[in-house]
């Protein structure tokens, strides 16, 4: 009888630490699914804590977020509007399409396009109806593919930290609303879109599959943003690029030259033009199909072998599973020489920024653009109208393009603008031709180019003063040492431990579900 009584307090024992360990599991799961949409940094910070205290392993925590299921769409098959609060506290629209086929136990593609006039004071007003008249919807439907439309404005451009943080943000709220492949992310865009594609190739390429600028121009995140943006991260992405011949921005002419460059490096720019064509997307028909294959063709490499990366600013200093941190102020290493070219500004340009909400007769100026200008070579003010250019009447911003379009480089010119009710005369001149630089100058950066093979990370370094690895188990055997040289010096050896937290905090910055990091290994390199 004894013996049966211990067998039963044996198996009463078994039976209640058996329940337990499902209660903290149900307890842990309960909590990262709360985690998952969870705006309150406090409250993630908590549940994070909680998640990790219950001790899951990566492999359990992984496979609860691979496997969380997502609802059943609301919308499919029309285009509709969603909004966001930027990191400047702004809430600002996108445009979300989702194709009629979307079945959310099946990930699809997504396709980012970041329109052109950025730079305008407003967001645009008829962001649906721009939605709808782009090309790219009904690809989006043939193909299956999500596609966001970001809206941009000055403050919050494709080239300043806001709206480049605004775009990010957008792309992890649709990675947790609906089942999009972290593999299968593009972005695209057309003039200051295109722009903009360039510059998030060269500052934040890990999100993205590969990139598709349409009659836009490499420096302009440098130039107009003052972002240090650098040719050789183009080495890291696919690209597709078109520009055209008669595009009074960016010429075919010109903008060879920068692809030219590009690929002398080793970035392997998939490179077209059009001629007979100006600043628009009129060979849209004939190129959405071959844009619509290039895409499908180029998956995301997460696990690159080899990365090559530049950096003067930490905000921007990570590729994939390699950072780059603090920038040491010394001399570089011999390989690491700055990528450049020239090139001769023939454009037109008054300098200002028109004001879209004004409904009278004329162009309003919104704000100056800097630089030497027309605009400030003959004191144009913000709030002046512009009515007349030479004496011809102006009566909307395509009236002032095709006066543009009679000008040249050099030449004097005279506005009439109603300035606090009265006509006043500006007279002036165009600024001369000039030459420019393709990047400034000014930051100098840390680069790195690292390998990594069975269990080896190699790196070359010019000015760091420290990087970080990311580790993922698809990379690294975790039962092994993993070693890490720097210009010929072992920096680490050892065994990394995996670790929850860092993972749920990597996930939640990207919400990327195909790379889920369960470490990283920090490195100083300053001594």
């Amino acid at each position: 009888m004894k013996t049966i009584k211990t067998a039963r307090s044996i198996l009463t024992g078994a039976l209640f630490l058996h329940l337990l360990t499902c209660v903290a599991a149900a307890e842990w799961l309960d909590d990262l699914a709360v985690l998952r949409s969870s705006q309150d940094q406090e409250e993630v910070a908590q549940l994070i804590s909680r998640i990790s205290d219950a001790e899951p392993t990566w492999q359990e925590v992984a496979g609860a977020l691979t496997a969380m299921p997502f609802p059943p769409a609301e919308r499919v098959g029309e285009a509709f509007i969603d909004s966001i609060a930027g990191r400047d506290g702004v809430v600002r629209t996108y445009v979300v399409y989702l194709p009629s086929t979307y079945d959310p136990a099946r990930a699809i593609p997504l396709l980012v396009c970041l329109h052109g006039g950025v730079s305008r004071t407003n967001l645009p007003d008829d962001s649906l109806g721009y939605a709808n008249r782009n090309p790219y919807l009904a690809v989006a439907e043939e193909q299956g593919w999500a596609v966001i439309f970001p809206m941009g404005q000055a403050g919050a451009t494709w080239w300043d930290k806001v709206g480049i943080e605004n775009v990010l943000a957008q792309v992890r709220t649709m990675k947790t609303r609906y089942n999009i492949d972290d593999d299968r992310v593009w972005m695209t865009g057309f003039s200051d879109g295109a722009s903009g594609s360039f510059g998030f190739a060269m500052l934040r390429p890990t999100t993205f599959a590969a990139f598709v600028p349409l009659n836009g121009h490499m420096g302009v995140a440098n130039i107009a943003g003052d972002l240090p943006t650098f040719p050789r991260n183009l080495r890291n992405s696919p690209l597709y690029v078109i520009n055209t011949d008669l595009d009074g921005l960016y010429p075919a002419d010109k903008m060879r030259t920068t692809i030219e460059m590009a690929n002398e490096i080793g970035a392997g720019i998939h490179y077209r033009e059009y001629h007979g064509i100006g600043h628009d997307f009129d060979y849209a028909d004939a190129e959405l199909p071959r844009i619509g294959q290039f895409l499908s063709r180029h998956p995301r490499d997460p696990f690159p072998a080899a990365i090559e990366w530049e950096s003067a600013d930490g905000d921007f200093g990570r590729c994939h599973w390699l950072q780059i941190g603090a920038v040491l102020s010394e001399a570089p290493a011999p390989w690491h020489t700055r990528i450049n070219t020239t090139l001769t500004d023939e454009r037109v340009s008054i300098g200002f920024h028109a004001d879209d909400s004004f409904e009278g007769e004329g162009v309003k100026v919104s704000s100056l653009s800097d630089g030497e200008t027309l605009a400030r070579n003959i004191g144009l003010l913000a709030g002046d109208v512009i009515v007349q250019g030479d004496g011809e009447r102006i009566r909307d911003l395509d009236e002032l393009n095709a006066f543009k379009r009679t000008l040249s480089r050099g030449d004097r010119v005279q506005l009439t603008v109603l300035r606090d009710g009265e006509e006043r005369v500006l007279d002036g001149r165009l600024p001369e031709v000039s030459t420019y630089y393709l990047f400034k100058e000014e930051r100098p950066p840390a680069a790195a180019r690292a390998s990594f093979h069975a269990n080896r990370l190699v790196v070359e370094g010019s000015r760091l003063g420290d990087l970080t690895f990311w580790v993922h188990p698809d990379m690294v055997q975790l039962d092994q040492e993993l070693v890490i040289e720097v210009d010929g010096t072992e920096r680490f050896r050892g065994i990394v431990e995996p670790d929850c937290g860092v993972l749920l905090e990597n996930y939640l910055q990207t919400r990327d579900r195909r790379l889920l990091y369960v470490a990283r290994v920090h490195i100083d390199l300053d001594d």
